[in-house]
Parts: structure tokens; C-alpha cells; sequence
């Protein structure tokens, strides 16, 4: 072979080796992206985008039933039925008490969700405590519902979960979710009506909106110009962000301490953070608060009051209290007070007045105590002989709002200042208390009216307000009425 055709062999000779080497980089390349069909090579699918997550404020009320004094639930688990899975609302069993929740709500949860559309819920209820006054004996009686009792939720139209967080209101019926068979045994059937709304629309206040009012529970721990809230009716502990708008009442961010029992109202902001709107300190470290109805007075002017337990915080509280009763003892160094709190008490045709010697039952109060709650006692008066879940020695009554449900003897418009009379049914939970069937509401201008206004006259609706007895007449200021 002479020396060209050695040159000539050689460059294919090259050319040949240098395609087999590009042939192989392409096969693996392909293999590696699953690209490969021969036998013995597996490929991996990329894992899915999860979806983006959105702070989503669920809140839990009651509409009326107002047979009832009080109805105590045990939450053991609650979650949301969406496009990209489900979201766990509570996980662990708690307790939520209703009928102070009378035409309101509270959060139960602020969850991270999965953005998409949801079209239901899920929820079980361990059990239930009832308190009813017996029309026949005039003293109240506390049933057991024995569980466990689950409902599905389907919602009557799609909730979308965007970008912007939001509110979902959980509404428990209990006048069609609470039935009483004919010797007296209670049974329950959870229904419930779902609304929703987004951060930044309508009244920042409006639970609908994501607005917070009169949150109890009791600080746990504070943080530069943020705390948190533990709620014995909640799922979980509530942060709490503060700024130079935040009204403070009793207290400062400098001097909040752990184990102090505050009152918030907040509001969801755009990052899904609360701000705090107004602070109110009710007793430190140690002390007591609870919430109820009055049953039962003794003395005039009181040195004692029978109560129904609805909410509480504090030392020595449980939340098997609520919907038991207990003894308020008072002395003459208890103080009295009208909450006033997201109330408009201006221009009324009557002068307001909570004291020792306008104190009546069927109110609603929040006795306060330097000290804990004692647990134990015998009940007497309305309460039958009955036992007590315990005693709170209160240092300060304040009067709270409550509600109401009935029939409405005029028409209802949005921001009109005016009073009508609620004709309250037979077997009203207040009319066997009081005897009284009729009760006069005062809509002030910045009472909120819910629903579609205006409501006829005739309709059947509930109020929620400060309930006073004023020259032989009781008086209700609302904050809310709505239509049932």
C-alpha cells in the first residue's frame, strides 16, 4: 500500500469511529430522557408543580335555634374537598359551644389551601351537650347526644381559592340539625350553610370578609409587636399583629404577658396575617373569665347568679363547662359594665342600664376574676338541684351581646335608624325564662343588616345585640339583624 492510500484509509478509517461515537452520545441522551425504547431502560416522568397555597380563614356560627340555652359540639375532624386534593381544617378533637355564636361567627382554623376550586366538606362530631329549659318545670335540663355524627357538606355552588386569602363561614343549623323525639331523647343531623369571602372586600369587619369580633382566649406567648392567642373554642392559636392603629385597652404590647385573658378584634390582611383593631386586657395571669346566660339570681341587691356556660379562659376553665352551670358570687365591690364593643349606642330613646339593680335573668354576662374558677357545687334555683361545673367569685360583670330569634312586626332596610317588635315563638329558650314573648330592637345606623334587604314585615329573623330591661320592657340595641 503506497502512502497516499495509507492517508486515504486512515481519514475514513477515522471518520467511521468518530460517527459510531456520535451515534452512542445521541442514544444514551436519549435514554437518559426516557426517550429509549430498548429493553432494560426505564424512564422518569418529572414530578408534578404542587399547587400554589393561600390563607383561607374558616369560621364556624350558628343560626338560630333558640330553644336551646346552650349546645356544646366535640369537633374530632373537619377537612375541605377541592380540585387539587383535600385540606385538614381540625385534626384533633376540640369543643365549640353555639348559641353565643347566635347570628355571628368565630374562626375555627386559618389553614394554608391548595389553590382551586372546592366543592364540599367533611366533618364529624363526637358528641353533644344540650342545655333547654323544660317548658313544664321552668328549670333547665342537660341532654347528651351521643355520637359519633358525620356530615358531608356539599356546597350549593363552587368555591374558587385564588390568590387573594379569604373567608369560608361555616353557618350550623340547629333547628334543622337537632331534633327531640317524643320522650324527650335528642337526636342530630349536622346541616350547614356555606358562605364565602375574599380579603378586601365589603366591611373588613364582617366575618364574611375575614373580620374577627370579640375573639376570647388567653395570650400565650408575645413577640416585638405581635402575639398569640390560644381560644378554648378553636383549632388552633391565633397570631396577632399590631400597629399604631391597634386600640389598646388595659393593656400594651410592653406590658402584655403571657396568661393574660384578652378580648381581639382583627382583621385578615393581604399577606393572610391578622392585624389586631382593638386589644381589650380582662384579667392577668391566673384569673378567670367566662360567658354565659343568666338562669337564676339570688338577693337584692345579687350576691349570687346562676349561669349557663357558653365560652370561657382562664385558670380552672374547661371546656366541659360549657353548656353546664355555674355560680357567680358577687359582693358590693363588684364592678359592672356594659360591653360596649362594636356598638352603636348613640341617640336611643331610652338611657342604657347595667348594674347590681338592673341586672335581670336571661341576659347574657361575662363574669371576671382575679382568681381561678372553682371547680364543683350543688346547683339550686333554676337550675333544678342540678350540679354545677363550678364557681367563679367575680371581681367584674360586664353585659354581652346575645341573640335573638323571632318574628319581625315591620319592614327591615339597611342603614335606617329605627325600632320594631320581635314576637319571640312559644318555645323560646328567653320566654320561659322571662315569661316575656314580646321584645323591642332598636336598629341604630350602624347596626349591619345580612342578607337581602329590605326584609318584609312578617319575616321570621334574628338580632344580635345588648339586651336591657327598661321601664317594665325589654330592650334589645342590635349590632346584627338578618333574616332566618
Amino acid at each position: 500500500m503506497g502512502s497516499q492510500e495509507r492517508r486515504v484509509f486512515f481519514r475514513q478509517r477515522a471518520l467511521q469511529i468518530t460517527s459510531a461515537c456520535l451515534a452512542f452520545t445521541l442514544i444514551s441522551a436519549l435514554s437518559g430522557c426516557g426517550g429509549g425504547s430498548n429493553a432494560g431502560t426505564t424512564g422518569t416522568n418529572p414530578s408534578p408543580t404542587p399547587a400554589a397555597k393561600t390563607a383561607v380563614q374558616v369560621n364556624m356560627g350558628d343560626s338560630p335555634s333558640d330553644w336551646m340555652l346552650a349546645f356544646s359540639m366535640n369537633i374530632t375532624s373537619m377537612s375541605l374537598t377541592g380540585s387539587n386534593g383535600s385540606a385538614a381544617v381540625v385534626s384533633t378533637s376540640m369543643p365549640m359551644e353555639m348559641m353565643h355564636l347566635m347570628g355571628t361567627m368565630q374562626p375555627l382554623a386559618m389553614i394554608n389551601a391548595p389553590q382551586g376550586t372546592y366543592t364540599g366538606a367533611s366533618i364529624t362530631i363526637g358528641s353533644a351537650i344540650v342545655m333547654y329549659m323544660d317548658p313544664t318545670t321552668k328549670a333547665p335540663v342537660q341532654a347528651t347526644i351521643s355520637g359519633p355524627m358525620t356530615g358531608t357538606i356539599n356546597f350549593s355552588s363552587p368555591i374558587t381559592v385564588g390568590s387573594t386569602p379569604m373567608a369560608m363561614g361555616f353557618d350550623l343549623d340547629l333547628a334543622s340539625s337537632v331534633t327531640m323525639g317524643t320522650n324527650g331523647s335528642l337526636g342530630m343531623n349536622p346541616v350547614f350553610h356555606v358562605t364565602s369571602g375574599t380579603q378586601g372586600s365589603g366591611n373588613p369587619m364582617d366575618f364574611a370578609d375575614g373580620g374577627i369580633q370579640q375573639m376570647m382566649g388567653s395570650v400565650s406567648s408575645v413577640s416585638g409587636s405581635s402575639f398569640t392567642m390560644s381560644s378554648m373554642q378553636a383549632a388552633q392559636n391565633f397570631t396577632f399583629m399590631t400597629n399604631s392603629s391597634t386600640v389598646f385597652d388595659g393593656t400594651s404590647m410592653s406590658t402584655m404577658a403571657s396568661g393574660m385573658g384578652v378580648i381581639v378584634d382583627a382583621t385578615l390582611q393581604s399577606d393572610g396575617s391578622l392585624m389586631a383593631t382593638r386589644v381589650q386586657s380582662m384579667m392577668g395571669s391566673g384569673g378567670v373569665m367566662g360567658g354565659g346566660i343568666i338562669t337564676a339570681i339570688t338577693g337584692q341587691p345579687p350576691t349570687s347568679l346562676t349561669m349557663v356556660m357558653q365560652n370561657g379562659a382562664g385558670t380552672g376553665m374547661m371546656s366541659s363547662y360549657f353548656a353546664a352551670g355555674a355560680t357567680i358570687d358577687l359582693s358590693g365591690s363588684t364592678t359592672y359594665e356594659i360591653d360596649e364593643d362594636g356598638m352603636d349606642m348613640s341617640g336611643l330613646p331610652f338611657t342604657p342600664t347595667f348594674d347590681a339593680n338592673h341586672i335581670y335573668a336571661g341576659q347574657s354576662v361575662m363574669p371576671i376574676s382575679s382568681s381561678g374558677m372553682m371547680s364543683g357545687g350543688m346547683g339550686g334555683g333554676m337550675m333544678g338541684g342540678s350540679s354545677l361545673a363550678g364557681t367563679i367569685t367575680a371581681s367584674e360583670v360586664l353585659l354581652e351581646p346575645q341573640g335573638l330569634a323571632g318574628t319581625s312586626t315591620a319592614a327591615i332596610n339597611s342603614s335606617a335608624t329605627t325600632s320594631f317588635t320581635l314576637t319571640l315563638p312559644s318555645d323560646s329558650a328567653f320566654t320561659t325564662l322571662t315569661g316575656v314573648t314580646k321584645v323591642t330592637i332598636f336598629q341604630q345606623p350602624q347596626t349591619t343588616v345580612t342578607g337581602s334587604a329590605p326584609i318584609a314585615s312578617g319575616s321570621s329573623v334574628h338580632a344580635f345585640g345588648l339586651l336591657f330591661f327598661d321601664a317594665g320592657q325589654w330592650k334589645m340595641v342590635a349590632s346584627r339583624i338578618g333574616a332566618n
